[in-house]
Parts: structure tokens; C-alpha cells; sequence
């Protein structure tokens, strides 16, 4: 379990709390280019998983999910095709969140060869592998941020831009062998967590936001646990990205979903102002639109699955741990947990969870008592992101693709 969390870790805070973050103006700001990688992606090992691997664990997985109630028997089964090698005219680019142990506390990237990527595929395919529903599913290596390179309060905003870069340069090399090599037109899904959120917010802006035949190409973004959606109007437009928003209906193509999920019990943390979104730096290297105004933005998560009214969720878990879930790689809980679409202020906004389960519900309680990191505040369910909203995320992109093929 340590090991979980570690692997879903947002990034911890390096510093005293009463520290003030250091700032430099615009006017002050240099602009740095994003690095050449040092990556080779034509290489088969420098993919977690791709479709012309010789060998690919995802594509003889099962992602059929069986729905267990109460007494823990299987009620039924959810049966998910795996097309994650079939080319079916969409495929699905996934980045992985962090997991480094004992990282460094300055900005900086972690080499693949000292990350633990056996782990890291597992958690791939925990997290993302229900997305090969929809055809080849791309996953690269990377060498990841170390923490303070995103949340430092006694680096600059170019120092923490250094390791953002190199890690952000391997995930475009990445992307755009894919897209040159592999892609031929095909519709895209971006889709990761925490940092690789992150960094594909950078590659929304860098390489999507100003060219209309990608932004066609665009299924969703799906950005799980990052901050911010934002803008200075209800369209959701002009903030992190210029052209591309918010999803505003379920079956619009070409936007982004975003959320974060927390306990209904607990106040919404503040925005955390050291995230990447508030950086004049990667505005000045032109992966962020414009830097987020704490005063005058608001902030969006997605809101269409998951209304301001109480509603049941599926919640889906990786069955490995549980003897009772009949050997599926997948289990979902029904009638366990409702959420809805919470908003304090024009700032703070999440998913709100409740756990709903009668009493003698045998089935685990999964955000009783998480072992976070201690950045986390209590009731924050970051290292659950997917896992609450991966049922509502597949049934809207199911109807983006009914509409937009």
C-alpha cells in the first residue's frame, strides 16, 4: 500500500509553510526552450506499452469488470473489448503519474533506469488500461520531474522550469514519433494522471491549441488530478489553453476533462499557487496560454457526469488484491459511493464523495482512513482520481466517439 500511494503522489511542498513563493515578473522572465530528448522512441523498451511491442502484457489482459455487491458475490459482469493493439481508428496516448522514491529536493529530472518501472506499468494498467476499449494504447517511459521542479517555494519559477522541460521534452518526442510515425489521421485520447497530467496540459497547449487539424483529431484530454481548469469567463476558454476548453456537453470532442476528488465531509483545500499553471515562465515558453489570475479566474472541473445534485458512482478497482473478485482484473462497486460537483468559490470547486454503503456492506471501504502523503489534506482523494471517475469518463467518451467519427 505504501507503495501505491507513492505511485500516485501529486508532489510534496519543500520549505516552511509561512514561506513566501518566490516571484519574478513577467518582464523578468526568460524564455526557455523545451530541450531536446535524450530518448529514443523508436526503441520498443522505451515504451511501458505500444502496439508492435514483441511482447505486450495489456494485450492479453482482461478488462472485463465484474460488479460485486454487497455480500461480494458478482452480480454481473461488464465485458470491455481490448482493442489496445487494434488499429481501430482511434488510439489512446496515456502518461503515468509520479512514483519516485526519496526523490531529489531541487528541480530536476530521474533518470528511467532509477525509476521502478515494473511498478509503473502495473499502475498503467490499474489506472488506464480500460481506455484500450478503444483502440491501440500508447504508454511512454520518461524521466520524471522530481517533486520541487512543480512545487518548490525557494526555487525560482526557471529553476522549476528546468526539470518541468526535460521531463515535458520526452513526453513531445514521445507523442510526436506517435503522431508521425503511427497516427495517420487517427482520433486521439490523451489521457493520464498527476504528473502526467501535468504534462500533457503542456503538450495540449504546446502542440493541439493552435493547430485546428489536431484539435479535430482530438477525442479528450482526460487530465485527471492536476490544477487548474480555468478562465476568466463561464467558456472556459483563454486559460491554460486558448482555443481548447472545458468539455461543455458529453458528446463534444476536441475539449478536456478535468477533476479531483474529495471526502463531501471536508472544506475544499485553497489553490495551490506554486502549480505550473501559475508560472510566467512556461507562459514565456509557450506551453501555458496565460497565467492563472487567482483574483479574477474561475475554476472548472467537469460537471456534466457528475452534477451539483448527490448521485451513485461506479466505483472500479483493480481486482488483484480481493479473493472475491473470481480472478477479474477489474471490480466495481455499486450503490458503495455518490459524489457530485462541489463548489466553495470561484476558486475552489471538486468532486465531493460520500460513502453511501448500508451497514454489512462486506466490500472494502477504499477511501476510509488513505494513507496520503502528508501535503495532502484530510479527506483529499487524489490517489483514488481514476478509480472514481473512470466509469462516468468511459460512458462520455463513448458518446464522443458516436458524435464525432
Amino acid at each position: 500500500m505504501k507503495n501505491w500511494i507513492k505511485l500516485l503522489l501529486l508532489l510534496p511542498l519543500f520549505g516552511c509553510a509561512d514561506q513566501e513563493p518566490v516571484s519574478e515578473t513577467a518582464v523578468d522572465v526568460p524564455v526557455i526552450t523545451v530541450p531536446t530528448s535524450t530518448i529514443d522512441f523508436t526503441a520498443m523498451a522505451n515504451w511501458y506499452y505500444h502496439p508492435e511491442q514483441s511482447f505486450n502484457f495489456l494485450k492479453s489482459y482482461n478488462l472485463d469488470i465484474a460488479v460485486v455487491d454487497a455480500a461480494l458475490q458478482t452480480s454481473s459482469v461488464v465485458a470491455v473489448p481490448n482493442k489496445a493493439t487494434t488499429n481501430t481508428g482511434v488510439d489512446v496516448f496515456w502518461v503515468h503519474p509520479t512514483h519516485l522514491t526519496n526523490p531529489p529536493t531541487y528541480p530536476t529530472t530521474i533518470a528511467i533506469e532509477n525509476q521502478d518501472t515494473n511498478y509503473i506499468g502495473l499502475t498503467i494498467l490499474a489506472q488506464g488500461a480500460l481506455l484500450a476499449k478503444y483502440g491501440r494504447f500508447f504508454a511512454p517511459k520518461y524521466r520524471q520531474a522530481s517533486p520541487a521542479s512543480f512545487l518548490s517555494t525557494v526555487h525560482t519559477e526557471t529553476e522549476k522550469a528546468q526539470g518541468i522541460l526535460e521531463a515535458y521534452a520526452d513526453i513531445k518526442a514521445a507523442f510526436l514519433h506517435y503522431l508521425n510515425t503511427y497516427n495517420n489521421g487517427n482520433k486521439i485520447i490523451l489521457a493520464g494522471h498527476s504528473q502526467g497530467s501535468f504534462l500533457l496540459a503542456l503538450l495540449v497547449r504546446d502542440v493541439f491549441d493552435n493547430n485546428p487539424k489536431l484539435r479535430e483529431q482530438l477525442v479528450t484530454a482526460a487530465l485527471g488530478g492536476m490544477g487548474y481548469v480555468y478562465a476568466t469567463t463561464d467558456t472556459t476558454l483563454g486559460g491554460w489553453w486558448q482555443n481548447i476548453g472545458l468539455c461543455k456537453t458529453q458528446e463534444q470532442c476536441g475539449c478536456v476533462h478535468y477533476w479531483r476528488s474529495y471526502s463531501a465531509d471536508e472544506p475544499l483545500p485553497e489553490p495551490n499557487i506554486a502549480f505550473p499553471s501559475f508560472s510566467e515562465t512556461l507562459v514565456q515558453s509557450g506551453l501555458v496560454n496565460r497565467a492563472t489570475q487567482i483574483e479574477a479566474d474561475v475554476f472548472f472541473q467537469d460537471s456534466l457526469a457528475i452534477s451539483s445534485a448527490h448521485k451513485p458512482i461506479r466505483y472500479i478497482t483493480p481486482g488483484a488484491p480481493y479473493s472475491f473478485s473470481n480472478g477479474y482484473n477489474f471490480v466495481a462497486f455499486d450503490q458503495m459511493y455518490s459524489g457530485y460537483f462541489k463548489r466553495e468559490s470561484d476558486q475552489k470547486v471538486g468532486f465531493a464523495i460520500k460513502y453511501d454503503a448500508e451497514d454489512g456492506d462486506e466490500r472494502p471501504n477504499e477511501l476510509q482512513n488513505l494513507d496520503n502523503p502528508i501535503l495532502f489534506s484530510e479527506g483529499d482523494y487524489h490517489v483514488k482520481d481514476y478509480h472514481i471517475y473512470i466509469w462516468p469518463l468511459l460512458q462520455q467518451i463513448d458518446q464522443k466517439l458516436s458524435n464525432c467519427l
